[in-house]
């Protein structure tokens, strides 16, 4: 996001600070706070897919058994439905936006959209539960090589003075005593290379696992296909260096470190595009929107 807009930067951290409390708070902090909290159709399939990859994991984990694919299907095709009829309740997520649902594609009354990607996820709905029990890592974790160690488990490292925050989607240990990081994607193929080296410094700093013990795997449940990559150390470096940059420059965009209080809203230069701001959840209350 830093990379993005630093204006939808500053709306996202620093605008809708104390949004939460309508009382007290500025209206703008109310409006601005409510806006950080639209969802989108491809962001609560996402979500959905990953609870649905950890429930099928810790279901095996306790009893041996797991849910058929209709079943997961179905329990997805629920939830998704229950995000669509929520967010037409408009009052109710005005009262509470942190636990009602609203789909930006509805806010903003985008009904092409709307349609485009009800299409679109309803197909790769019925993908991504049957690759999930095809896919490479749930083999490994059905036939008892491998030993889960972390799921879905929010931690953080201490990287140039500043606590990171890690959560991988699976962590095991496999029959040859190396690391499996495991990363879940229900998109298309892209390169996620940086967000797994941080990881990989995640347990080689966390369990003591030298590097070249870590195996860092992304499963693609769109269209099963599986990739593996091992980083060395020059590559972790690398990475570790471009995280302390971009600290520095979110430092420098504020006029308090200590209290982590931001410069004024016009030090955080938008930078429009159709691409950013048709996504953007704070498209109406931004002057510079290109849309």
């Amino acid at each position: 996001m830093f990379n993005e807009c630093l204006r939808k930067y500053y709306y996202h951290y620093y605008g809708s600070h104390n949004g939460w409390k309508p009382e007290s708070a500025d209206p703008d902090q109310v409006q601005t706070y409510r806006l950080k909290q639209l969802s989108s159709l491809y962001l609560i399939f996402g979500n959905l897919a990953h609870q649905m990859c950890e429930s099928v994991i810790r279901s095996w984990e306790r009893n041996r058994t797991v849910p058929e694919v209709p079943f997961l299907q179905q329990r997805m095709r629920d939830l998704l439905n229950k995000a669509y009829v929520e967010s037409k309740d408009m009052n109710g997520w005005h009262l509470n936006p942190k636990y009602h649902t609203m789909l930006s594609e509805m806010y903003y009354d985008e009904d092409a959209k709307l349609q485009n990607r009800i299409t679109s996820i309803k197909a790769r709905m019925e993908t991504v539960a049957g690759k999930l029990y095809e896919s490479r890592t749930w083999k490994e974790i059905q036939s008892g090589i491998a030993h889960i160690m972390e799921v879905e488990k929010w931690d953080h490292m201490i990287l140039h003075d500043t606590k990171v925050y890690v959560k991988m989607d699976v962590l095991y240990r496999n029959e040859k005593g190396h690391i499996v990081i495991v990363d879940w994607k229900t998109g298309k193929e892209d390169n996620f290379t940086e967000q797994l080296y941080l990881y990989a410094a995640y347990v080689h700093e966390h369990y003591n696992i030298p590097y070249e013990h870590i195996e860092l795997r992304v499963e693609y449940l769109l269209t099963g296909i599986s990739e593996s990559y091992q980083a060395s150390q020059a590559e972790i470096d690398e990475v570790i260096a471009k995280v302390g940059r971009e600290i520095e420059e979110m430092k420098s965009c504020l006029a308090d470190d200590y209290y982590n209080r931001p410069k004024e809203i016009g030090y955080f230069t938008p930078m429009p595009s159709e691409r950013v701001c048709g996504e953007c959840n704070f498209r109406e209350i931004c002057s510079y929107r290109a849309i």
